[in-house]
C-alpha cells in the first residue's frame, strides 16, 4: 500500500479462484499468461508488483449467485484467508442468491462479520434479478451495513436461454453488457434505489457501457414522443439517480479511452472506480497499467485520485 500519504491505487475489479478445487478452471489463462494468475496468489501479486497499483479487490465469479451454498462458503473462507494474509488485498463475498435470498443474506452477514469488504451478486441468478423480492434480504443487509454490492453479469445465457450463445463470443460481447444495462434501468425505474437509500451498487464493465446509450435512453423516456411507458421514471429523474446512486468500474473495455471518457462525462468522478477485470481482460502488468494510464489521460489529477483508489476506499467496509 501507499506509504507516502498519497491516495493508493485500488483495482476494484479483480477476480480470483482461491480454492484447490477451482484451480483447473480457466487453464487457458495459465497458458496465455505463462502462470496461474487466476488461482495462485503469488503469481497474481507478482503481476501487480510491476505496476503502480497498490491494492486488489477480489471476487470469485464462478461462485457468485450459485445455489451451492457449501461450495460458496468454502470459496469465501479460502478468499478470507488469502485477504487476511496480504495487506494489499480486499475481498467481496460471493453470495449464493440462487439458493434463496435468506441463505444469501446469512452468508453475506457471516462474511462481513469475518472482515469481508463487500459482496457480489449476478445480474440474474436462476431468475432472481435486482428487483426480485427474493433478493430483498441481501439488499437489506447491504443497505443496513453500507457494504457495497458488485453487480457482475451472469456469465452464460446472460439474458435468457437461447439468447446469445458462446458462438462468436456473442453472449460475452453483447449479452453481458445488455444484462448490466437492464439491471441499472430496473433498479432505477422499479424503485430499488428509493426503497434502499443507503444501498451501494457497483456495476461491472462500465455498467454495460451505459454512458454510450444515454442518448437512446433519453429519447425513449421523452413522454411527448413515446407516452404510455407505465412505471418508467422521466429522463431527468432517471439521470439524477444514475448520477447520484449508481457506481461503475472501468473493467471490461481494456484501455479504451473513448469508453472511459464517455463514462466520466456521464457520471461524477466520485462514482467511477478503477477496475481491470484481471485476469480475464487484463493479464499482464502492461495490461493493468494501460487501463490506469487511460484514466489518467481523460481526468484531472484530483479526479484521477478519486477514480484510481479514493472511491474504492470510500465504498468498501471493514477498511482500517
Amino acid at each position: 500500500m501507499s506509504t507516502d500519504g498519497s491516495v493508493p491505487t485500488i483495482d476494484f475489479a479483480c477476480h480470483f479462484l482461491p480454492t484447490v478445487e477451482d484451480r483447473a478452471i480457466h487453464e487457458s489463462i495459465t497458458q496465455s499468461a505463462g502462470a496461474p494468475i487466476h488461482s495462485d496468489p503469488d503469481a497474481a501479486l507478482d503481476v501487480y508488483r510491476k505496476t503502480g497499483v497498490d491494492g486488489m479487490v477480489l471476487s470469485a465469479p464462478p461462485h457468485i449467485g450459485s445455489e451451492n451454498t457449501e461450495a460458496v462458503a468454502h470459496s469465501n473462507d479460502a478468499l478470507a484467508d488469502l485477504v487476511a494474509a496480504h495487506d494489499q488485498l480486499y475481498g467481496l463475498a460471493a453470495l449464493p442468491v440462487a439458493a434463496g435470498g435468506d441463505r444469501a443474506a446469512r452468508e453475506f452477514r457471516r462474511c462481513l462479520d469475518a472482515g469481508f469488504n463487500g459482496g457480489a451478486i449476478e445480474t440474474d441468478s436462476d431468475g432472481v434479478g435486482i428487483t426480485d423480492p427474493e433478493l430483498e434480504p441481501v439488499l437489506e443487509v447491504a443497505d443496513r451495513t453500507g457494504a457495497p454490492l458488485l453487480v457482475h453479469p451472469t456469465l452464460f445465457e446472460s439474458l435468457a436461454p437461447g439468447v446469445y450463445g458462446r458462438e462468436l463470443g456473442l453472449n460475452a460481447i453483447w449479452g453481458r453488457e445488455v444484462a448490466l444495462g437492464e439491471s441499472i434501468c430496473r433498479a432505477i425505474h422499479e424503485g430499488v434505489l428509493d426503497r434502499y437509500p443507503d444501498l451501494t451498487l457497483v456495476y461491472h464493465h462500465l455498467g454495460g457501457n451505459i454512458a454510450s446509450m444515454l442518448g437512446r435512453i433519453e429519447l425513449r423516456l421523452r413522454e411527448e414522443f413515446w407516452p404510455g411507458l407505465d412505471g418508467a421514471k422521466p429522463y431527468p429523474e432517471f439521470r439524477r439517480q444514475l448520477e447520484d446512486r449508481i457506481y461503475v468500474d472501468t473493467g471490461g473495455y481494456g484501455d479504451d479511452c473513448a469508453a472511459i471518457r464517455r463514462t466520466l462525462d456521464a457520471f461524477p468522478s466520485s462514482n467511477v472506480l478503477f477496475g481491470t477485470d484481471f485476469p480475464y481482460e487484463a493479464r499482464t502488468a502492461e495490461g493493468v497499467e494501460s487501463i490506469r494510464s487511460a484514466i489518467d489521460d481523460v481526468t484531472s489529477m484530483t479526479d484521477a485520485d478519486r477514480v484510481r483508489g479514493g472511491n474504492a476506499l470510500e465504498v468498501l467496509v471493514n477498511v482500517d
